[in-house]
């Protein structure tokens, strides 16, 4: 029953909240290129992979945190 409601606030949350974080690893990213020989960022921003791999990272985070944290079964 509280697993539902954590998914979806992660989802909402996670989303965009993945995007800006992705975003504003952009000159890492930048600066990571060289060392690792891998396109870690365009011209146009972060590879579609990089956010894939960011929302695989933090909606799940957010999902178990908003499952065990925020929606504690009452006494």
């Amino acid at each position: 029953m509280r697993t539902m409601p954590a998914i979806a606030v992660a989802l909402v949350i996670g989303l965009p909240g993945g995007w800006l974080m992705t975003m504003l690893l952009t000159p890492l990213l930048w600066r990571l290129e060289p060392i690792l020989h891998v396109e870690l960022a365009g011209h146009a921003g972060p590879s579609d992979w990089v956010f894939y791999l960011v929302w695989a990272l933090v909606v799940p985070a957010l999902s178990l945190l908003f499952r065990f944290a925020l929606f504690k079964k009452p006494r």
